[in-house]
């Protein structure tokens, strides 16, 4: 307007300063934008994106191979053909296998071989007055050349009175807590186990019964383990 005077700032020219720091802002502006649709592009792909380990096909196994557990050894293989067997249990140190079978037969029979091992029946006399009670025994012989352990216990040793085809008494029927007992027997030494019998009945698995032996010849069998004995006989008054 007349009179007025112009404002020159509006009518200067801007200053390099100036542009310089409006591509700074608009250059900053472009990378948040920019970071913000990254951000969201990824957010959306992460939706339909199946999470690790789901969804995806297990990878096959080896033909013949079983999986096993970290830190254990795989199953020991079959006998081969060359007739080696596989390990039939656990081993202690010394590598012997100490599974039932092995040590449980072993405690049983000792370590005599069997035909060196020769049994047989005894009384301490022929004929026993009234209320004399007989001793029975089985004798046990080792007839082999060098000394062997025989298991002698009350698990293995069995007693056994007939009168005819009659069972009068044996010790299997009330036996309690028998013991095994190893025992070294030199060649050509006798060990023996007595038994005195108190002129009573048995009957099996220790039932009950009300008769008494009367007088008359009886007859004496005795085993220890497999090993039988040939009989004896006896008489009571």
């Amino acid at each position: 307007m007349p009179g007025e005077t112009p404002n020159n700032d509006l009518l200067r020219p801007q200053s390099s300063a100036v542009y310089r720091r409006r591509r700074l802002v608009a250059l900053v502006l472009l990378v948040v934008v920019l970071a913000i649709v990254v951000g969201l592009v990824w957010w959306l792909v992460s939706l339909f994106r199946p999470a690790t380990g789901e969804g995806a096909p297990a990878p096959a196994s080896t033909p013949g191979v079983a999986a096993t557990p970290s830190g254990e050894a795989p199953a020991s293989p079959s006998a081969s053909a060359t007739g080696t067997a596989p390990a039939s249990g656990p081993t202690d140190e010394a590598g012997e296998d100490p599974s039932p079978s092995s040590t449980g037969e072993a405690a049983a029979t000792g370590n005599c071989p069997a035909g060196d091992m020769v049994i047989s029946a005894a009384t301490d006399q022929p004929t026993y007055g009234e209320g004399e009670e007989p001793v029975l025994e089985l004798r046990v012989d080792n007839t082999g050349e060098e000394p062997c352990e025989a298991n002698l216990g009350t698990t293995q040793q069995v007693f056994t009175v007939y009168s005819g085809s009659d069972r009068i008494f044996s010790t299997e029927d009330c036996q309690v807590d028998g013991q095994d007992a190893l025992v070294e027997i030199s060649p050509d030494e006798q060990e023996r186990a007595r038994f005195t019998w108190p002129r009573v009945r048995s009957a099996e698995e220790c039932g009950e019964t009300t008769s008494e032996p009367r007088s008359g010849t009886y007859r004496l069998e005795v085993s220890l383990g497999e090993l039988k004995a040939q009989p004896v006989t006896f008489n009571l008054q």
